[in-house]
């Protein structure tokens, strides 16, 4: 019907009445005109403008999950702490009283708490499982009163810097290439091969391209001369092991020689000499209440140990950052830090610590944890720095005297820290890790325990961590785009310059730029490569790429990572080893022994002879005649001497474990 006219009813309402149409006409008529389209005006895809506004926002928003895994293995020492009239105290806890839960170890607290004056850390359930100090309150990443024991922290690579990984007087560092500590002899099919070892892991790959540098020419066959890279034969010695630290050349083993610390090797690709060095981090976050940490909801580990989530509350923008390449920037890290201030000075397992470290320099009576020390797991030798796993041992009566060079007095406050070790070579335009850093830390107490008391030997093992993890924001394409400045767009700012046209004809063929000796250029043209940034979103067939939200003007990077706690030289060695006193004059002595975490078990001398066949046996009995007890201990070694050892590391004796029943009575 044309919506122009009306129909009309009738007035009367009966059967009889008959509906009559009438046609009212309607003159609509529009007095306004529409607005013509300007510059003002325009038509947009919601989709396109999406794009347009992810790929311009250099602003994110990061939160998630920490899942911390540790374990007190490295205890100071089996007490219980408890405080009586305000003042605390150690009770020994017995060696057969220790009981390992779930990867912690202590005991399960007998203290009667029925009286006003005492208390347990102001706990009040008898038969508690406790954990020995340092426990759950300072090793996960949240106590049990929400203090945190790690510093969370944004940071980027911004910078490089050069050490120096073995001992020599001639100034080589790894800005001179990785240098080798170890020639050895590979047989293949009747065949000598020399192989060369790395403190490091040397980034190679059979077939690889190696320069030498500093080598010795025993035959002077013109190693210097004429011939100074190889290719790999193989990764390994002559078992096959050791391929990340050992490879292999077709050099005859006694024509060549090293001259340790000065003698290098370096990657070659395409006739392009590898850079190596260290990559540094700087904060874009500085201090603590810039996130909010709490427990995870219904979040547990394997060892029912509770989780932390965490969000930063303030907005981290990246733009107008450079990494340490000059590139704009693709990966940051989540850095986190011991926190050396986890539990507060008042507290009264920190009054106990505190009292027994007193005789201690001022500068390090007062903490808890020793200043953290930085360093790579570099191979076992006597001449090569920044070995975390040798933290310690060059102690009096350690033995081999390793060098004490390390990133050293790294704090929590801290706005920079050393990273990883990094290979690039600027015909791959990639850089690789070769080597992660980790940070090394103990307790004041375990590191100079013979100087507090001198009867007992210093614990130097302590624990490590891989403090930067990475977060990969964007994605440089697997592939190498090349062109000239005169007839390529878009040429991204941080590209590498290959040639001038200027410096063609002084070029010397090295097989990367001879496809390019055709083109003609003008006088002021340039050739240049680079890997294109991917944008966000964009996933290439091989997978590349990043994909995450985009919301509110903002990008959001969800984190869920594990965070773990190693121990610094776990102990494979079991030995058996043996103290003998004299009873009942060293009452007190072996009362102590039979105390400590390692004791094992003890052997009287002539037990009947000395009290009868009918007598109690009652070592302890002022009455009975002096007889010898021997008391054998349970003692456990590393690869390096680290002092004394009260738990097993990585290789476990099950044999010697017993296995314990808890009564009601604890």
């Amino acid at each position: 019907m044309d919506n122009k006219y009306k129909i009309l009813l009738n007035k009367e309402k009966s059967v009889n009445s008959v509906n009559q149409n009438s046609n009212v006409p309607l003159n609509l008529e529009n007095k306004n005109r529409l607005l013509p389209l300007s510059d003002e005006q325009s038509v947009i895809d919601s989709y396109e403008q999406f794009e347009k506004e992810r790929k311009e926002c250099t602003t994110y928003r990061f939160y998630g999950v920490i899942n911390t895994v540790a374990s007190n293995c490295l205890y100071n020492e089996n007490v219980n702490i408890v405080t009586i009239n305000n003042n605390s105290s150690g009770r020994t806890v017995p060696s057969h009283s220790i009981f390992v839960n779930d990867g912690w170890y202590g005991y399960y607290d007998d203290v009667d708490l029925s009286t006003p004056q005492m208390q347990n850390d102001n706990e009040s359930s008898l038969c508690q499982f406790k954990t020995f100090d340092p426990g759950f309150d300072r090793l996960l990443g949240l106590d049990s009163d929400g203090k945190q024991n790690y510093l969370y922290k944004i940071t980027y690579p911004f910078e490089i810097r050069d050490i120096n990984l073995v001992v020599n007087k001639q100034g080589v560092s790894l800005k001179d290439g990785i240098q080798v500590i170890e020639k050895g002899v590979v047989t293949i099919n009747n065949r000598n091969y020399v192989y060369f070892k790395t403190p490091i892991n040397h980034g190679l790959s059979e077939d690889d391209e190696v320069k030498l540098l500093n080598f010795t020419d025993n035959q002077n066959g013109g190693l210097y001369l004429n011939k100074r890279t190889f290719n790999v034969v193989k990764l390994g010695n002559q078992n096959n092991n050791l391929t990340e630290r050992i490879f292999v050349l077709d050099i005859n083993p006694v024509d060549i020689d090293i001259d340790l610390g000065v003698s290098t090797i370096k990657r070659v690709v395409a006739g392009i000499e590898s850079e190596y060095y260290v990559r540094r981090l700087k904060c874009l976050t500085t201090e603590e209440k810039e996130y909010d940490i709490y427990p995870a909801a219904y979040g547990v580990n394997y060892f029912d140990d509770g989780q932390a989530s965490f969000y930063f509350k303030n907005d981290i923008d990246i733009d107008g950052l450079r990494d340490n390449l000059g590139r704009p920037l693709s990966e940051l890290f989540l850095t986190i830090v011991k926190n050396d201030n986890d539990t507060p000075l008042t507290d009264s397992k920190n009054r106990y610590w505190i009292d027994q470290q007193k005789t201690l320099p001022p500068e390090i009576k007062n903490r808890f944890w020793m200043p953290i020390v930085g360093g790579y797991e570099t191979e076992k030798n006597v001449n090569v720095n920044y070995n975390i796993r040798a933290v310690g041992a060059n102690y009096p009566g350690g033995n081999p005297n390793y060098p004490q060079v390390y990133f050293d007095n790294i704090d929590e406050s801290d706005l920079t820290f050393d990273n990883d070790i990094v290979e690039y070579n600027e015909y791959e335009l990639t850089e690789r890790t070769l080597e992660f850093i980790y940070h090394r830390i103990n307790t004041v107490y375990r590191d100079n325990l013979n100087t507090i008391d001198n009867t007992k030997p210093d614990k130097r093992e302590g624990y490590i961590y891989n403090p930067h993890q990475l977060i990969t924001i964007r994605e440089f394409s697997e592939y190498i785009e090349e062109g000239d400045s005169q007839n390529t767009f878009n040429i991204p700012d941080y590209a590498q310059l290959k040639y001038s046209a200027t410096s063609v004809s002084n070029i010397v063929d090295a097989g990367v730029i001879k496809k390019f000796s055709t083109i003609p250029l003008s006088s002021n043209s340039k050739i240049y490569r680079w890997r294109d940034l991917l944008d966000i979103g964009f996933v290439d067939g091989n997978g590349v790429g990043v994909e995450y939200p985009f919301e509110s003007g903002a990008h959001y990077i969800y984190l869920n990572n594990s965070f773990y706690l190693f121990r610094q030289d776990p102990p494979c060695e079991i030995d058996l080893t043996e103290k003998s006193v004299t009873l009942p004059q060293d009452r007190d002595l072996f009362i102590n022994y039979t105390s400590e975490p390692t004791f094992y078990n003890y052997e009287v001398e002539n037990v009947i002879g000395i009290l009868g066949t009918n007598a109690p046996v009652d070592l302890l009995d002022t009455s009975i005649s002096p007889t010898n007890v021997d008391i054998k201990f349970i003692t456990y070694s590393g690869e390096y001497n680290l002092g004394e050892r009260d738990t097993p590391g990585g290789c476990v004796d099950y044999s010697l474990l017993e296995e314990k029943t808890i009564t009601n009575v604890c």
